[in-house]
């Protein structure tokens, strides 16, 4: 914790330093002013409106109403919400009567108990919100994970040389060394397409605006003229593809979603990212310039696409008009045209390209080969690599070292070649998911950090349980499935937790793993235990020999049945 405390400081210390002196080398100088958007503030939107920016990588919104007040999106963590809420509670003295979430994203989500430690509270969402969070713990977390330590810097050192901001926010508050931890209230009053309801005597309207995510909305208070984009408005580019990864966004939903807050008219605007907007005709100039980039970039992605480009070549063709690329809402401090045009391609017509000879590429070991071989080996390919790097061919520098290294892991001047081009790269990236994603992996390149999440760590400093459901931590499980171990076998568990009542069948056959609901009627295997002690099992926190022995897991099949089922856990994990 104590890292993470001097991590904070050394992030406003760079605020600090942004707003003032002009930008280091190793910065993109629109990057570096950026920072000064995420000064730690509680401002006054309008009589009974607060907003806390800079506090982590999200705000939070205070409503105060006669006898209480909502708190719109609560944080990434505990410790991040109870901060906010120390402050907030510097303000008023009303209890919180309500949380409002606008979508799913943790950043927004995970902190509700540390706003209401008790958990006993009306939370508002989409209907979809749920569903959402319960993929967090499923099917491609550990992916996710190494990818958003990447993305947003959690890693890196701070200052010039390595982490400046989030773009959307000063850092975020989970991940990296810090110990926070997860404290969800899950939604409990959810609406499909519009909710109006009145909370401690303030007017809200709720209405279902896709965007950024599938269950985004917005809120109104008309009463007031305050708007609350979410996350389809905030003060840079909009992340129409993130590349930690993530199914593909509905960019023209998105320009609609828009298009219903012009409608509004709002006086006031607060994004849950970046500062508060006041004033109806700047607001509605910024929705509208912020919806015609989305719209641009989409429309001439889709142009160029007919014409049958392909994605790499559309990239070079698809820039924004001078108007929209200077606009304060849209430089690139968040997403990217580029990265936007890609995922536009892929959302409409999948992966591949259109030119058939990369229908069924080469391998990527075969292509790396024949890529050395025609540079006459790995010697001159790598005096290659060096030249490129020496003429700011960066790109390409980092490319050609990557075909080197696929053949000759172990090349100290590729590795070296690779990680300088990439540190270049993030040092004149706008984009701070860009450059924090490079200077992480160059620092991994050198040895110097590793995104490799430690399963059992993450587990304890996160209360998965008691935030998720044990159907969405099982789900995981077939995914995992060695099929090198599991082919040919065929094995049927049953799973009882005895403190939700849950039950579960999960039949691994030759090389698959089905789970369903329900206990099978002749299991190989039948376990009865809770689901926390299962999922320590899951991630190593407790060996099965243990459990069993403390009677923590019953096998209610029978002790012979034991090896059967330390059996069945070793299929699951490990490469092949």
């Amino acid at each position: 914790m104590m890292r993470f405390i001097v991590f904070v400081f050394s992030v406003f210390t760079i605020a600090s330093a942004a707003a003032q002196e002009a930008a280091p080398d190793t910065v993109a100088p629109s990057l570096w002013a950026h920072t000064a958007e995420f000064e730690r503030d509680l401002i006054e939107v309008t009589e009974g409106v607060w907003v806390a920016t800079g506090y982590g990588l999200a705000n939070s919104i205070l409503v105060e109403g006669d006898d209480g007040v909502i708190i719109i999106d609560a944080m990434e963590s505990r410790e991040e919400a109870a901060r906010v809420w120390a402050d907030f509670s510097q303000l008023t003295d009303k209890p919180i009567v309500a949380l409002i979430y606008t979508h799913n994203h943790a950043d927004h989500t995970f902190g509700g108990r540390g706003f209401v430690p008790e958990g006993d509270i009306p939370v508002y969402a989409h209907v979809s919100t749920n569903t959402y969070l319960d993929r967090v713990i499923n099917i491609v977390r550990p992916i996710i994970s190494q990818r958003s330590t990447r993305m947003f810097g959690t890693r890196l050192p701070v200052g010039p040389e390595g982490f400046v901001n989030d773009g959307i926010g000063p850092f975020l508050g989970v991940g990296g060394d810090n110990e926070s931890t997860i404290g969800i209230i899950r939604p409990n009053i959810v609406f499909q397409d519009r909710l109006e309801v009145e909370i401690a005597g303030v007017q809200f309207v709720m209405e279902h605006a896709p965007g950024e995510t599938n269950d985004q909305i917005l809120i109104w208070l008309p009463e007031r003229g305050v708007l609350f984009p979410g996350d389809n408005v905030y003060r840079a580019f909009p992340n129409l593809y993130t590349i930690r990864g993530t199914p593909y966004r509905d960019v023209i939903r998105w320009t609609q979603s828009i298009d219903r807050m012009r409608e509004l008219r709002p006086e006031f605007m607060v994004p849950s990212h970046t500062r508060p907007l006041t004033g109806a005709d700047e607001i509605h100039e910024t929705l509208t310039s912020y919806r015609d980039a989305i719209q641009y970039v989409h429309d001439q992605t889709i142009r160029h696409m007919n014409l049958g480009a392909t994605p790499d070549e559309i990239v070079e063709r698809v820039h924004l008009p001078e108007h929209l690329a200077t606009h304060p809402f849209l430089l690139e401090h968040y997403g990217t045209v580029e990265w936007s045009v890609r995922s536009i391609f892929t959302g409409y017509l999948g992966w591949f390209g259109g030119d058939a000879a990369f229908l069924s590429p080469t391998p990527p070991l075969e292509r790396a080969q024949g890529i050395i071989d025609l540079a006459g080996g790995v010697g001159p390919a790598t005096a290659a690599a060096e030249t490129a790097l020496a003429a700011t061919r960066l790109e390409w520098a980092a490319e050609l070292s990557t075909y080197i290294l696929a053949i000759d892991s172990e090349n100290a001047r590729a590795i070296a070649v690779k990680a300088m081009a990439l540190r270049q790269m993030g040092y004149r990236s706008t984009s701070p998911a860009g450059r924090n994603y490079y200077l992480t992996q160059a620092l991994e390149l050198e040895g110097a950090v590793s995104v490799v999440e430690d399963e059992a760590a993450s587990a304890n400093s996160t209360n998965v349980v008691e935030a998720f459901p044990i159907r969405s931590i099982l789900v995981s499980l077939p995914v995992r499935l060695n099929p090198a171990r599991a082919l040919g076998k065929d094995i049927v568990v049953g799973f009882r937790f005895s403190d939700t009542g849950e039950t579960f069948t999960m039949h691994v056959r030759n090389g698959i793993a089905d789970l369903q609901d329900g206990f099978p009627e002749d299991p190989d295997v039948a376990i009865e235990t809770s689901t926390a002690h299962w999922f320590e099992i899951m991630t190593r926190q407790r060996s099965l020999p243990l459990a069993i022995a403390t009677f923590d897991l019953r096998v209610t099949t029978g002790v012979l049945t034991v090896p059967l089922l330390i059996e069945f856990l070793t299929l699951f994990g490990g490469n092949d």
